[in-house]
């Protein structure tokens, strides 16, 4: 993908992208700003959560429950992930890597926060945990790209017991 594609593919002159976000990592770095704030917006229409396991718990029913428009921009994200490890396309790594970034602190923040209310084992690093479930629910949506007949819902589920099982303090 060149600029001067993205420019024509949208329908505008080949020089537009480049003008308006300077390189290949610019664009990609206002898409993951986008994306990260439909994710949220979209997120935010649901019920209301508690932070901790509540939140987290609900993070993922709302991941793997969404469909058509609502998904596009998580595929697009998975996509980003996949190129950025191409070494043809290294200025897409700290981009993709901010906003993974990102996406970890959140994760991380509801394990912490749990754990302090005593609704998560504090045997739970939040870190790793978090790197845990964010690349349980990547991956297991970049697997359903590849193949559609995965049974997501039975697999979001199995996530879920396991989530309750490991992080549920006893």
């Amino acid at each position: 993908m060149t600029l001067a594609e993205v420019g024509e593919a949208a329908g505008y002159s080949r020089g537009l992208a480049a003008h308006r976000f300077g390189s290949k990592a610019g664009l990609v770095q206002a898409l993951a700003g986008y994306i990260g704030e439909q994710f949220g917006q979209q997120r935010a229409r649901g019920p209301a959560l508690q932070p901790g396991l509540a939140a987290i718990v609900g993070n993922i029913r709302f991941y793997f429950g969404r469909r058509g428009a609502a998904w596009t921009s998580s595929r697009a994200v998975l996509v980003l992930m996949n190129e950025s490890c191409i070494e043809a396309q290294p200025e897409l790594r700290p981009v993709v890597s901010a906003y993974n970034r990102s996406a970890l602190a959140w994760f991380e923040q509801h394990i912490a926060t749990g754990i302090a209310n005593g609704e998560i084992a504090p045997d739970n690093d939040p870190a790793v945990t978090a790197v845990i479930l964010l690349g349980a629910m990547r991956g297991v949506m970049l697997q359903w790209l590849v193949d559609p007949k995965l049974p997501v819902n039975a697999v979001r589920d199995r996530l879920l017991l396991v989530v309750e099982r490991v992080l549920h303090a006893r």
